[in-house]
């Protein structure tokens, strides 16, 4: 079982919503295993479609810090999509 989750929140800009969805699974979801991730979900809220959140899983917070290295350019381009940086939470499970 993984032992780290990292919980990062989006805001799409209006009209932006379905385009960064897209690229999220696209660019992040698709390619998770092979860049050392043990899975991601992404949620978008049912109330303000703008809103999503995704949730990673690893093994070790060193691969989570490898994943994010790896993620950090492709993420700048999913910023285009949104009307601020992304909050992100990193968890240990007890």
């Amino acid at each position: 079982m993984s032992q780290y989750r990292a919980i990062i929140h989006y805001h799409f800009r209006k009209g932006m919503e379905e385009q960064g969805m897209k690229f999220f699974q696209r660019e992040l979801v698709d390619k998770a295993p092979e860049l050392g991730c043990q899975g991601i979900e992404l949620w978008q809220s049912e109330k303000d479609g703008s809103y999503a959140v995704g949730i990673g899983a690893w093994n070790s917070l060193e691969d989570a810090r490898r994943f994010q290295n790896l993620w950090d350019q492709k993420e700048k381009e999913l910023l285009r999509f949104c009307i601020a940086s992304p909050k992100q939470e990193f968890f240990k499970t007890s």
